[in-house]
This record gives structure tokens, C-alpha cells and sequence, in this order.
């Protein structure tokens, strides 16, 4: 008699109203941490290509504006490209800086993130600049 008793008190509380909240906040979770994926996904894209191109503006004979650093950029980010301010592209003989600023592509880490400062992604690489110095000596 106490086992029908058990069984009949196991039940208590279980309803469809909890479990559409828990499948809810699974959910949330699940989009939030897509969310920070697909941002840091294209954080290390950006980060990835303002170095090449900070590297290939930095080989020897090279510069920003002899390999289009803007235009590299914009074509190696894909769509994604179009939405970024023009970068920038400095060589000053010693380094060679790229800058590579825009807003972030995961929409709902960019409006809850603006406070935190994670709306945008902003990425320097700095590359020394190469240079051929002949041998005095005349050998190769």
C-alpha cells in the first residue's frame, strides 16, 4: 500500500507549464552562446587578415598602397567586409600597422554588449618592415 502511495507523490509538480520553461531557458542559452561564437568566429577572421595583410604591405618592395590594403581587406572579409569602416594601412619605414575596425556580425551580443564594449570589433596588427641590405662585400 505505502508503494501505490510513493508513486502517486512522485508526479507531483511535474506539469507542462515547467517544462515549456525549461525548454525556454535551454533556448536562451543555446542562442546566446551561438551568439558569442559567431563573434568571436569573426574576431579571429578579422584578426587573421589584418595580419596578412600587415605581412604581405611588409615584405620586402611592398606597401600599403602597392598591394591595395583597403581594397585586400574588404575582399578577403567577404559580406562582411562591407560592413567595416575602411581600415587603415600605415608604414612608417619600421612597421607596418593595420587597423581593422566594425561592428560585430552576432546581433544579440552587439546590442546587449554595447556597455561591456563587445558591440564592435577593433583589431591592430604590427609587422615589422622588411628591407634588403646588400652585402658590402659584393658576395650574394
Amino acid at each position: 500500500m505505502s508503494r501505490c502511495a510513493c508513486s502517486r507523490h512522485a508526479e507531483d509538480g511535474a506539469s507542462p507549464l515547467t517544462a515549456i520553461f525549461g525548454v525556454a531557458i535551454l533556448l536562451g542559452f543555446l542562442l546566446l552562446s551561438t551568439q558569442v561564437l559567431v563573434h568571436l568566429y569573426a574576431t579571429s577572421m578579422v584578426s587573421a587578415v589584418a595580419f596578412d595583410t600587415a605581412r604581405r604591405a611588409a615584405a620586402d618592395g611592398a606597401s600599403c598602397a602597392s598591394i591595395g590594403a583597403g581594397d585586400r581587406v574588404v575582399q578577403a572579409l567577404g559580406t562582411y567586409g562591407q560592413r567595416i569602416e575602411p581600415p587603415t594601412c600605415v608604414d612608417d619605414g619600421e612597421q607596418t600597422v593595420v587597423t581593422i575596425n566594425g561592428p560585430t556580425p552576432a546581433n544579440l551580443v552587439g546590442s546587449l554588449g554595447g556597455p561591456m564594449g563587445i558591440d564592435r570589433i577593433e583589431r591592430t596588427a604590427r609587422v615589422r618592415t622588411e628591407d634588403f641590405h646588400p652585402d658590402p662585400a659584393g658576395e650574394p
